[in-house]
């Protein structure tokens, strides 16, 4: 009777959890212990997950970083070798498939057809906004995304907006499914408005023509080791070079050379300076 008893009990509260589960309003409803649990198996599942990004995404095929500083900034483009100059690691579309093909997320776009049809009748269209949904093997939606173009970064061209605006969808729904914001942004180059490339008055220098990174390694220990701060330095650096230069990373081998012969002569102004302050 006291057996019954017990999984009688057993069976109602079993019920009510799946009650609570339905109804609840927030996670925090739920038990502490069934909580505790969601979150370690999430924490769990997450951790192999980004294992898996790491060893199994192609730098340049699946993510990469985009040059985001215009031409009348910088003129090396992709051969920048200013780090300052590049987005952190965004997101491709081959690796959005990667991600959502290993989990068995299939990707839909709901709102594609009312553009098809506004195509159709010739309506006259200024910006695509589509709408991505990620379904998992029950049909159910786990995250979805929105990307937005103007067909005007693409010369009128519908049919580009509406693949890039999908694109764009697609990788912001997979960011949010795996909360990978942290890890990769979206795809910066894709999201741009188209920009006017600007005339550049002066050849555009090779890669070969910016110091190495061990000139660059050599620099910031000289900096360090003469106590100086490398704010103040960079400032240095602009005034002496007439704004030419910004960051370590743009200089030439001649001016590296010019800038870490002075570096001494600079340290002991500086201290005389704040002798005088302080005095």
């Amino acid at each position: 009777m006291t057996t019954h008893r017990v999984r009688n009990q057993e069976i109602i509260e079993a019920g009510n959890l799946k009650t609570l589960q339905a109804t609840s309003a927030s996670p925090l409803d739920l038990p502490s212990e069934t909580f505790q649990a969601g979150l370690d198996r999430r924490k769990a599942n997450r951790a192999s997950l980004m294992v898996w990004i790491r060893d199994a995404m192609i730098d340049g095929a699946d993510y990469g970083r985009i040059h985001v500083v215009g031409r009348n900034k910088c003129q090396y483009g992709k051969n920048c070798k200013n780090l300052d100059h590049f987005s952190k690691p965004s997101l491709f579309k081959p690796g959005a498939e990667k991600i959502c093909g290993m989990l068995g997320i299939t990707v839909h776009y709901p709102t594609l057809p009312d553009y098809e049809k506004a195509a159709l009748s010739g309506a006259k269209l200024t910006q695509i906004i589509i709408r991505c949904e990620l379904r998992d093997a029950a049909d159910r939606v786990v995250a979805d995304g929105v990307g937005a173009r103007s067909l005007a970064q693409d010369y009128g061209d519908t049919n580009k907006s509406l693949k890039m605006a999908e694109k764009s969808a697609h990788i912001d729904a997979t960011l949010r499914m795996a909360g990978l914001s942290e890890v990769f942004t979206q795809d910066l180059e894709d999201m741009a408005p188209a920009a006017k490339v600007e005339a550049v008055p002066e050849p555009v220098k090779q890669a070969a023509e910016f110091i190495s990174q061990s000139q660059h390694k050599r620099l910031e220990a000289r900096i360090k080791e003469l106590g100086l701060d490398r704010d103040r330095v960079k400032a240095w650096l602009r005034k002496a070079s007439h704004g030419r230069f910004h960051n370590f990373l743009d200089l030439t081998p001649e001016f590296y050379q010019h800038i870490y012969s002075k570096l001494e002569d600079f340290a002991e102004r500086t201290a005389m300076q704040e002798e005088a302050i302080q005095g």
